[in-house]
């Protein structure tokens, strides 16, 4: 009889089948020999969807090996065992629970070091890639997750979660059951593999199970400049060996050499020489991304890790294990070939979470239900499930169970893998919802070749401006004006103070000399054309406007015109990678700058020099440690054509353009312009004096939000009724925007990049964007007069929710938002 206290190692043990020993020799085929002689990293090191390592240049049939490459609808499942007991409460923290500081005393995670997912809960500190998925809506958070019994023995209560049955006797496990169903006869040696050196519970069916991959590379030396000359004796033998033949188990064993030195010599080239970095479990989750790069018909493939079992050391434990967490999954992901980001999900499960109440000895004891986490891009993020009440209960008191483990698995087997969820666990009652799109298909339509982006997130870094493009001159391009659907390619990297490697640009775009109305549209180039535009722009206009543009992979953007002709000029004025750089605060709008009515000019701006305008300390800006801000510049009513250019007060001026009109115009544009020691900038109009608006919109600096590019996403047109009711938004009224969780747009966010169009109002008036939950600010994003259309991009601070409030002044008018970017 077992010991009820048994420890976490010995019930893995009891619940695990040493795969690699087999007294019967006859046993001995192809799958067995792959895992003595470590197939594993071996098999992973073919990166890309689409090229089997099996193929027929080896001169063996691939359908004697595996199932072969996945279908174009198929999913594949990462499982992570927490296996121990993770502590729930210190992992995704009840930071407004003060039931939760009481009892869990000095183990508690403080709430300002939690990375905060809403106003009620936080991550661990250790988990930011998590994070990261949260923010792209791509993390799911299961609540209360656990059997429901009275049974807090590692063995029994591993058994029943690896079985995906709390009652009977454990005789297989759920993935295993689900594996029975998905063999067909012959092809399951890459069907499901556990990366370890046995085989658990949960891996195991009736009829068949996963197959075993080590950690490590493959064992036969036979990289040339290892051999002697024996050595090319000895394995020529081996390979007339394996033509032999035969089912017995001599041509077995014979065949199984030879394919696998066929296999070994084949990928020694391209294998790391040196050890895995990392703790066993990163190591295990990065041969878990070559092996579904490898596309040899991996279907599910999981990993463990621990001990979790923190009885005491809490403290000095549990974060080691989060960074370990962390770490995996980040290596996974670094490792795995993007065209495969819609096509993975990531799960987690442990055997039981802990008490809410501390014990003597700076740890917590077995508990019962635990927060559980599934993440990927075709994830619906969220909370699911019920946040366990820690109301009531005494020292070895157990949290209640709000999930039960069988509907946690359901979900992911019919979300995920196809179906069939009760047939494999027995008593599934309720799909969870977990998944917005099947796999293959990216979130908000598309194929299966999406790039996850909860995995990116990039720092921008200010330049001086420089000019990559003018249809005028010829400059970058060549000298002639877009026609109808005629397009440019703009090359980025490699111009002054730009590298090679960066993920998006920041530019100042400008059109003119229209011949009809029509809107430009900025992409990477070999990308496809989104549906949202960045500039419109009607005959007579010289419109600027901002955006930020993903770079293709030559290191380029495509500008495209859409309709008659125009011209058009691109600024580069800062980029994002992911290297070290600055961060966004984004502010809630605030004027620093009004020349009419004397605030920080007392007349007109003049051409004879440049003003020097405040912004540090200034509209919520700090002091000190700010990069550059976002300002909002609009003419008003300027006597002449003109334009304006920003730059840091100090600096050498750029013979670029940050704000062009013609005469009476009020034409707004974003300038994001690094601040000068003096903590100013420098704005000078020229050909014309003007007076100019300034609103501050955020600023750049060591610490804030990053830039998380996504496809562009319409969030509101009053024309149609997309995101608000469709009619017209009247004098003096305000609409509610929800942007976080819009379209393609990540749930949680700190600031977007819009594109705001201002469509034909009775008369002149201008529009306003803030948080919601804010006062509504005495500034202007957008000023139209009647009946034209006008754009503006800004970066917007979202409220709390994710939502955005828009005013408009005077009339009626249409109102469009696209989404570019977002922050988080």
């Amino acid at each position: 009889m077992l010991d009820p206290d048994i420890s976490t190692a010995d019930a893995l043990r009891h619940l695990s089948r040493p795969d690699l020993i087999d007294d019967d020799p006859a046993g001995l085929d192809r799958r067995r020999f792959l895992q003595l002689v470590g197939m594993g990293l071996g098999a992973g090191a073919v990166a890309g969807p689409g090229t089997s390592l099996l193929d027929s240049a080896l001169g063996h049939d691939a359908s004697a090996w595996a199932a072969g490459p996945i279908g174009a609808n198929d999913g594949v499942l990462i499982v992570i065992g927490l296996f121990g007991g993770n502590d729930g409460l210190n992992t995704v923290v009840p930071v407004n629970d003060g039931r939760y500081y009481a009892q869990h005393g000095a183990l508690a995670v403080p709430a300002g070091e939690t990375l905060r997912l809403d106003a009620n809960a936080g991550l661990n500190p250790g988990l930011p890639v998590l994070k990261r998925f949260w923010d792209a809506d791509q993390l799911a958070i299961v609540e209360g997750v656990g059997h429901g019994l009275d049974d807090f023995s590692h063995f029994s209560s591993m058994a029943k979660w690896m079985a995906g049955r709390p009652t009977g006797i454990p005789d297989s496990g759920w993935l295993g059951r689900w594996l029975d169903g998905y063999l067909s006869s012959g092809q399951d040696l890459f069907a499901a593999a556990e990366i370890g050196y046995s085989l658990p519970l949960h891996m195991i069916g009736r009829s068949g199970a996963a197959t075993t991959v080590p950690v490590g590379q493959p064992d036969f030396g036979v990289a040339r400049e290892w051999r002697a000359d024996a050595d090319e004796s000895l394995y020529a033998s081996i390979r007339s060996f394996g033509s032999a033949g035969g089912s017995a188990w001599y041509g077995r064993v014979a065949r199984s050499q030879a394919d696998q030195l066929e296999v070994a010599q084949t990928l020694a080239p391209v294998l790391p020489s040196d050890e895995l970095e990392g703790a066993r479990i990163v190591q295990q989750l990065e041969i878990a991304a070559r092996l579904v790069n490898a596309n040899l018909g991996f279907r599910v493939l999981s990993a463990g890790f621990g001990d979790f079992d923190s009885h005491a050391g809490q403290p000095q434990q549990h974060p080691v294990r989060m960074d370990e967490l962390n770490a995996a999954i980040e290596r996974f992901f670094q490792i795995l070939d993007p065209r495969w980001g819609s096509r993975v999900t990531i799960m987690t499960f442990s055997e039981f979470g802990r008490t809410s109440h501390a014990n003597d000895g700076a740890g917590t004891d077995h508990g019962s239900s635990a927060p559980q986490f599934v993440l990927g891009a075709n994830v619906r993020g969220g909370f699911y499930g019920q946040r366990p009440s820690l109301a009531g209960l005494e020292r070895w008191e157990r949290m209640p169970t709000h999930v039960d483990l069988r509907d946690y698995y359901g979900s992911i087997i019919d979300g995920w893998l196809g179906g069939g969820g009760s047939d494999v666990v027995p008593g599934y009652s309720e799909n969870l919802g977990l998944f917005r799109s099947g796999p293959g298909t990216a979130p908000g339509g598309g194929s299966g070749g999406a790039v996850v982006p909860g995995t990116r997130s990039d720092s921008y870094v200010s330049i001086t401006p420089v000019r990559a493009a003018d249809t005028r001159s010829g400059q970058g391009v060549p000298r002639r004006a877009l026609g109808a659907g005629g397009s440019m390619r703009v090359p980025i990297a490699g111009l002054p103070n730009v590298p090679s490697g960066i993920s998006a640009v920041m530019i100042n775009l400008t059109g003119l000399e229209a011949t009809q109305p029509t809107f430009l549209t900025a992409f990477p180039t070999g990308g496809s054309v989104p549906e949202t535009s960045n500039l419109n722009l009607v005959p007579g206009q010289v419109q600027p406007n901002m955006a930020i543009c993903p770079v293709g992979e030559d290191g380029s953007i495509t500008v495209r015109n859409a309709l008659g002709s125009a011209q058009a000029i691109v600024d580069v004025v800062g980029y994002f990678h992911a290297g070290a750089g600055m961060r966004l605060n984004p502010v809630t709008p605030a004027r620093i700058l009004d020349s009419r009515f004397g605030l920080a000019a007392k007349s007109a701006l003049r051409t004879a020099g440049p003003l020097a305008l405040p912004v540090l300390g200034r509209g919520g800006v700090p002091r000190s440690g700010v990069d550059s801000v976002l300002v909002n510049l609009t003419p008003v009513a300027p006597p002449g054509p003109g334009f304006l250019t920003a730059w840091a007060s100090g600096g050498s001026r750029p013979e670029t353009s940050s704000l062009n009109w013609l005469p009476g115009e009020i034409m707004p544009n974003l300038v994001v312009c690094q601040v000068g020691g003096d903590g100013a900038i420098s704005l000078q109009p020229f050909v014309s004096d003007a007076h100019v608006i300034a609103d501050v919109m955020g600023y750049f600096s060591s610490d804030g939000a990053r830039l998380s590019p996504i496809p562009g996403s319409r969030v509101l047109d009053t024309r149609d009724g997309t995101g608000a009711p469709r009619r017209r938004l009247g004098a003096g009224q305000e609409l509610n925007i929800r942007v976080g969780g819009a379209g393609s747009v990540p749930s949680q966010i700190t600031a977007a990049a819009i594109n705001i169009i201002g469509i034909a109002p009775t008369t002149g008036t201008f529009l306003t964007v803030w948080p919601d939950g804010d006062d509504r600010p005495e500034t202007s994003v957008v000023n139209v007069l009647g009946g034209q259309v006008i754009s503006n991009m800004t970066i917007a601070k979202v409220g709390a929710n994710g939502n955005l409030r828009v005013f408009n002044a005077l009339g009626d008018i249409d109102v469009v938002i696209d989404v570019t970017a977002v922050f988080t």
